[in-house]
């Protein structure tokens, strides 16, 4: 079977699909606005200051910040988790901050 073929074609889409999205967020957090590769500074120039870190005892260059936002009804926080320095993925609409372990 050639790679080329569509059954192959397909199948690499379906898997493609079922990867959660790197950022995953809503407007409500602005974390929408984040983009993988960025800074810890240029996440918080668009959504503020983080409140709360975690680094991972397994991979140390692996660090998660927790930015909390929508205080006035139950606070809820972003996760931006970040290796060696660069975001790789966020979400939104946490209840607690970030734990890597």
């Amino acid at each position: 079977m050639s790679l080329r073929s569509p059954t192959a074609i397909l199948a690499v889409t379906m898997l493609a699909a079922c990867e959660p999205p790197a950022i995953n967020a809503s407007s409500d957090s602005l974390a929408n606005r984040l983009s993988v590769g960025m800074s810890p500074e240029q996440v918080s120039a668009i959504i503020g200051p983080s409140q709360f870190e975690s680094t991972s005892t397994l991979v140390p260059s692996n660090t998660c910040l927790s930015y909390i936002y929508d205080e006035a009804i139950n606070a809820k926080f972003v996760h931006a988790v970040y290796q060696d320095g660069l975001l790789v993925s966020a979400s939104d609409r946490h209840r607690v901050a970030c734990d890597l372990g």
